[in-house]
């Protein structure tokens, strides 16, 4: 909790909450995110590891758990996480700094990334990185403090659902949506 209130005063925009992801919130995103039993699923913006510990428990042994986060701040508090964890890869990296050698790989993208904080190119850019990564039919699971950017999520996947968790601080909206078989990049290559 200290590295991510350190973290949140020293890059507001970058951490965009002011307190970790609840268990409740991180038990509803983890629960979706292996409900098909998945081969690799990318956490993008792990932050201090609340959605990361469900995760690592609801995950399969096999289900290859792929963890990146750009903040060397978290790194301890991952790193110790994952010590006695086998079938993870942990990134210290900003996620368009993934090699291309995940391109179409991936089976679920789980974020925990403050899309309202950015700038609109960079939501773009983002999700057009998240298409090129996941797999046709690949699910991208994200939680927003409103659903402002669901729309803009839907214009790169299929919606599937979308809930809601008043048992988080602020209450959040958790969003799925489907890789489409064919991949829309009309607002990556407009820009």
């Amino acid at each position: 909790m200290f590295d991510f209130l350190k973290e949140a005063l020293h890059a507001p925009l970058r951490v965009g909450a002011v307190a970790p992801s609840s268990p409740r919130l991180a038990e509803m995103m983890a629960r979706r995110a292996v409900a098909d039993r998945p081969r690799q699923i990318l956490e993008v913006g792990a932050g201090d590891g609340a959605i990361t510990k469900a995760l690592l428990a609801a995950r399969s042994p096999e289900t290859h758990l792929l963890i990146c986060e750009r903040s060397e701040t978290f790194r301890p508090a991952l790193e110790q996480l994952l010590t006695q964890e086998t079938n993870v890869t942990l990134f210290i990296v900003d996620v368009q700094g993934l090699s291309d050698s995940w391109s179409g790989q991936i089976d679920i993208i789980v974020s925990g990334l403050p899309f309202a904080s950015f700038p609109a190119a960079l939501r773009h850019d983002l999700l057009a990185q998240f298409q090129t990564l996941l797999r046709p039919g690949g699910h991208f699971i994200a939680f927003q403090y409103t659903r402002f950017q669901f729309k803009m999520f839907r214009d790169y996947f299929q919606e599937h659902s979308y809930s809601h968790t008043l048992y988080n601080l602020p209450p959040a909206y958790v969003f799925e949506g489907v890789q489409q078989e064919e991949m829309n990049h009309a607002y990556a290559l407009d820009r």
